[in-house]
């Protein structure tokens, strides 16, 4: 059975090597009720394995030591990993994001982001997992 806590409160996974971001934006999305966990590289994050029942989803830089975060999301797909993707670059790149776009990444931001923007995208992104969790639910039912 799943805890209730895994249902009510999402985890958004960081991945990005900046240390004074990532201390940021674990700070914002805890006080904004998230729980959050950050990983320096797309490897580090991909040896963890998320519980798939929990609701959550992975911000990650696009530039990363080893895997870049279109790997990343490849990677995530790869393992049937239905966690959403947000890239948050500092160094956008119009072609690069065209194909995050294509693989169907959930968002491309741009650094610095506007804290409220992008706490407001996350929960545009989670409220889908939760819909899409629900229809695939009651499709099970019916």
């Amino acid at each position: 059975m799943t805890d209730t806590r895994e249902i009510l409160n999402p985890v958004i996974y960081i991945v990005d090597p900046d240390s004074k971001l990532t201390a940021n934006l674990l700070t914002l999305f805890e006080r904004t009720g998230y729980e959050a966990v950050s990983y320096p590289s797309a490897e580090a994050f991909l040896e963890t394995e998320p519980n798939p029942a929990r609701i959550g989803c992975v911000v990650s830089e696009m530039k990363l030591p080893g895997a870049d975060g279109l790997e990343l999301l490849t990677a995530l797909r790869e393992r049937n990993s239905r966690l959403p993707l947000i890239i948050l670059t500092g160094d956008p790149d119009v072609s690069q994001a065209v194909i995050a776009l294509r693989k169907k990444v959930s968002d491309y931001l741009v650094k610095p982001v506007i804290e409220r923007d992008l706490i407001r995208r996350i929960k545009v992104v989670l409220r889908g997992v939760r819909d899409s969790q629900s229809k695939a639910q009651d499709s099970r039912l019916n």
